[in-house]
């Protein structure tokens, strides 16, 4: 928790602007309810907060390469500061995905291959490849994932800034769980430290497609569930929340509880209905980030504050 609160002292621009409600017209009216905007990021999603950390820690260990299991999003963001820091990067992606921004992963100079597997059959692969090859294991999961999570957890530290207090609750979409648990380490810890008078309610938001944490929340199971594959349904739309397994789900399972909060599912025409409205707004967001905004909105009062994490901005 020192990084935390090391973090918290710090004089620095926060890494993502705090908007005000105004861009939720139409999904929440409420002058109480904000949007932290991670879409603001380089490469336009939340995964800067840990790429960055990953390729810069890989150097300090000597390392020359860099590897990463992606959906899309994450590459994109590895491969950039891989780019930016002159490292080599190996990202290993679904064929079948729509991986929009592979030609971006190219572009930056990073190997990009691609699988006939799912997502997570890929991540067990490239733990493998990683230690064989003497890479650097950046994806979820690995021996590095601690960084992932002090990586996140710095939103929390900028928000408790922006807004001068903690908020009631923060809406967080979900895949791995690795953003929503990070958030509320910072959030814990802030509390902990004598901070902040209180841990937000979190409210977890993924596909109804299928995701363990929002599953194993709903039938009220302590313990993350792992799903079946064969009742995944994946889309264009949900590729970034959609999963059997949860590499980090099980914190975010324990945020969840720990904070007596809420998790929904939201299918494929409320995010891009959610996002649709938000671009009306002017604001531009990925439809699986507008789930964060839909699920919230199943749960505020007129008096609630709540802060909504936008993950990404749409490409």
């Amino acid at each position: 928790m020192n990084e935390i609160i090391s973090s918290l002292e710090e004089e620095k621009p926060p890494g993502s602007p705090l908007l005000s409600g105004a861009y939720l017209r139409g999904i929440i009216d409420s002058d109480r309810v904000f949007v932290k905007y991670e879409g603001a990021n380089p490469t336009g999603t939340q995964k800067d907060r840990i790429s960055e950390n990953h390729v810069k820690r890989a150097l300090s260990l000597g390392m020359k390469t860099v590897s990463v299991a992606t959906c899309g999003n994450y590459g994109a963001s590895i491969s950039y500061y891989s780019r930016k820091y002159n490292i080599d990067a190996v990202i290993g992606i679904p064929e079948y995905y729509s991986n929009v921004r592979s030609k971006e992963m190219v572009a930056n100079g990073s190997r990009v291959i691609k699988y006939p597997y799912k997502y997570e059959e890929i991540v067990e692969l490239f733990h493998k490849i990683s230690e064989r090859n003497g890479w650097y294991d950046a994806s979820p999961g690995s021996r590095n994932d601690v960084y992932d999570i002090i990586g996140y957890s710095i939103i929390a530290i900028e928000i408790y800034k922006q807004l001068g207090h903690s908020p009631d609750y923060i809406a967080v979409p979900v895949g791995n769980g690795t953003t929503l648990a990070g958030i509320y380490y910072g959030f814990r810890a802030l509390y902990d430290y004598g901070y902040a008078s209180n841990v937000p309610r979190f409210i977890a938001a993924s596909t109804s497609g299928g995701n363990p944490i929002v599953e194993s929340y709903m039938n009220g199971s302590k313990k993350i569930m792992e799903l079946s594959e064969e009742k995944i349904r994946e889309t264009n739309i949900n590729e970034p929340l959609v999963a059997y397994r949860s590499y980090d789900g099980q914190k975010a399972l324990d945020a969840l509880y720990d904070t007596e909060g809420y998790a929904f599912y939201v299918n494929d025409d409320e995010m891009i209905n959610a996002s649709h409205l938000m671009k009306m707004n002017g604001l531009s967001v990925l439809p699986a980030s507008a789930s964060a905004a839909v699920a919230a909105a199943r749960v505020l009062k007129n008096n609630d504050e709540c802060v909504i994490v936008i993950t990404g901005r749409d490409h």
